[in-house]
């Protein structure tokens, strides 16, 4: 949890340059994951305040032409959102985000917003232990949000935002229980630039001089989990990912690819014997078609995977993973490192987190 912070801030962090801020109003609906559950619908509000910076990536030759005024917003936020039913308290939550265009320009336009971080919960079932509440075992849990935002910006450097959200939280299974809560938020918000006059943008070069078509990566992942039942033989337990995948560069921003997960909850092992299936192999085999984006030397990871071997019971057929990696700078080398953190989950119901070591080839 700490390192996926870590590495949004490092996103907000990278250089100094002259910020803006925004402060908006948000309305929040919280889905139920079943009719099972409908008691959990509820409409919360809250306030959002964030911190943030434009930058310019200029991608040196060969593609100085068409990328040089490639543009992002990227900050941190701060909310609080208020719950009437109180179902696991109210939330507190601190993210990175990353603004990315679709539409438009820095006047007015539309954009695709990933924010990722961690949110504190005031009673979580460690502290009440509300026999309804099984959608959020802890206080400090991860905080996900991906959706799309309107700006307008005016000639004074103030400017109005609208925003359309799907926000999701839970531990991880790091601490039971961990259905999760997720939310539908809609956000209306004021920007408006520092004390010191309009936002300046601050530019970034990248060489791309040895830029490759396409590259080979292979990454481990392990992770920790506790079990979803009761009468487990033990607290926790190991899970594991390995990916060996290939990646197609449509440019130096952005990639699509495919890769091979050899994946394993060690929790699982338990459901398959309850439920007497004949699967038998350690591991379960994925095929993941993925997406990705880079901001300098971070890259922003996306995919969806449908398994090829699994039991039948404990999964869903598919599964998603999100993620942040930090490419390790090499001066130019064909071999590249990378670090970071990702979630895998099975419909938005998280299976573990990854602590992910990879590589890649050029």
């Amino acid at each position: 949890m700490l390192s996926l912070t870590a590495l949004s801030m490092l996103v907000v962090g990278r250089a100094q340059a002259q910020v803006g801020y925004s402060l908006s109003q948000v309305i929040s609906y919280t889905v139920p994951n079943s009719e099972e559950w409908s008691y959990i619908s509820d409409v919360g509000g809250g306030l959002d305040i964030a911190m943030y910076q434009l930058c310019r990536i200029n991608y040196l030759s060969p593609y100085a032409d068409t990328l040089s005024n490639r543009m992002f917003t990227h900050g941190m936020r701060a909310n609080f959102t208020y719950f009437p039913n109180d179902i696991a308290g109210q939330r507190i939550g601190v993210t990175g985000f990353i603004c990315e265009p679709l539409l438009g320009n820095y006047t007015h336009g539309l954009d695709l917003e990933m924010d990722c971080g961690l949110a504190f919960f005031t009673n979580p079932f460690v502290r009440t232990a509300n026999p309804q509440n099984v959608f959020i075992g802890s206080y400090l849990n991860c905080l996900i949000q991906l959706g799309l935002s309107y700006h307008h910006s005016y000639a004074s450097g103030y400017g109005i935002t609208l925003a359309a959200k799907f926000s999701h939280s839970s531990n991880g299974y790091l601490l039971k229980p961990n259905k999760g809560l997720n939310y539908l938020q809609a956000e209306l918000g004021l920007r408006w630039p520092s004390r010191h006059g309009y936002l300046r943008v601050h530019n970034l070069s990248v060489d791309s001089s040895d830029f490759n078509r396409s590259s080979i990566f292979a990454s481990y992942a392990p992770g920790i989990v506790m079990p979803r039942w009761e009468g487990a033989s033990q607290k926790y337990f190991y899970a594991h990912t390995a990916r060996l995948g290939w990646m197609y560069n449509i440019n130096p921003k952005r990639a699509v690819g495919l890769n091979l997960d050899i994946t394993y909850n060690f929790s699982h092992t338990a459901i398959i014997q309850h439920y007497n299936n004949d699967y038998k192999l350690p591991f379960y085999v994925g095929l993941a078609a993925a997406y990705e984006t880079n901001f300098y030397n971070y890259t922003l990871h996306v995919a969806m995977a449908r398994y090829l071997l699994r039991s039948t019971h404990g999964t869903t057929p598919f599964y998603e993973r999100v993620g942040i990696f930090y490419n390790i700078p090499n001066n130019g080398r064909r071999l590249r490192h990378f670090v970071g953190v990702s979630l895998k989950s099975h419909m938005a119901h998280i299976d573990f987190i990854e602590w992910h070591y990879g590589i890649k080839f050029k």
